[in-house]
């Protein structure tokens, strides 16, 4: 089921399944900024990962010398979630811990996904509670949302981001979906990233040590066209598909395993911990310029 936000300025587009968002529609403008799901490139639009970000060690992960399988990325994205509350401007989206969940991911959870329109901005927040009142949880969750990046897939090379906080950038890259050990700097032009795709030949670029909270995309002519920030993701992802036309920003409270990972959930780089009835949040911002 699809769900509509909208106000004077933006109309946004929600659906159940994975609380995904779909739409995000410029009014002033008449454009839609969020790419629209090609299959001929990318099926998703802005999947939430949950209760993992990435790749795990042959889809495998140990708790408690068991072993449970979990494919890339984690399953949020294809449940559907429970509307809890909505108006004109604000959605809420729930999904707890089920038997079928418990059999692959033995913690019970909920999950709660809020977006909410204010003037020339959404905001998206994810609120993780451990239920238990007894068990130590462990999860990481991430955003991957997907924005419009010029008229044509050759328009992409005149698009650049600029970070608030980093003249460079430590980016580790992946090996069938795992990390290498090794990182590798690029070199920004005052705190900017020209973008091209042979950066993305080898998959995203996971940045575990930027220090910015804000991102600005702009165009060719230098005109700021949206800044992207968030708050308590560590780590961060840039994604895109040869000639698709889209650049992910994704923040992340998590990422795939090391090749050299002993599969052990608790030994996990960058997991996240809660306690009993412990609640973890995380949220970005999306600010329309033009």
């Amino acid at each position: 089921m699809i769900h509509h936000l909208e106000n004077e300025n933006l109309k946004v587009a929600v659906i159940s399944k994975g609380a995904e968002l779909k739409s995000v529609f410029d009014k002033t403008t008449q454009q839609e900024l969020l790419w629209q799901a090609d299959p001929a490139f990318w099926r998703k639009s802005s999947p939430v990962l949950f209760p993992i970000v990435g790749t795990l060690k042959d889809d495998t992960y140990i708790y408690n010398q068991k072993k449970y399988k979990l494919s890339r990325h984690g399953f949020a994205r294809d449940y559907n979630f429970i509307l809890y509350k909505m108006s004109d401007t604000q959605v809420i989206f729930s999904l707890e811990s089920s038997a079928e969940t418990l059999k692959i991911y033995p913690f019970s959870f909920r999950l709660q996904i809020i977006y909410t329109l204010n003037h020339d901005s959404l905001k998206v927040e994810y609120i993780v509670e451990n239920l238990s009142d007894e068990e130590i949880m462990y999860f990481s969750l991430g955003a991957h949302p997907a924005f419009n990046v010029g008229n044509t897939p050759k328009d992409f090379d005149d698009y650049k981001l600029f970070f608030n906080n980093d003249p460079e950038l430590n980016a580790s890259y992946l090996n069938n979906g795992l990390l290498k050990a090794d990182q590798h700097t690029i070199l920004l032009n005052y705190k900017t990233l020209v973008l091209n795709y042979k950066l993305f030949e080898n998959d995203a670029l996971v940045l575990l040590n930027m220090k910015s909270d804000k991102i600005t995309l702009l165009d060719g002519d230098n005109t700021n066209l949206l800044t992207f920030e968030f708050e308590n993701f560590p780590y961060f992802g840039l994604w895109t598909v040869k000639d698709s036309g889209f650049i992910c920003l994704e923040p992340w409270a998590g990422f795939s395993d090391f090749e050299d990972h002993n599969q052990q959930l608790t030994d996990k780089l960058g997991i996240n911990i809660l306690h009993p009835q412990e609640s973890w949040s995380g949220s970005w911002i999306v600010t329309i310029l033009l």
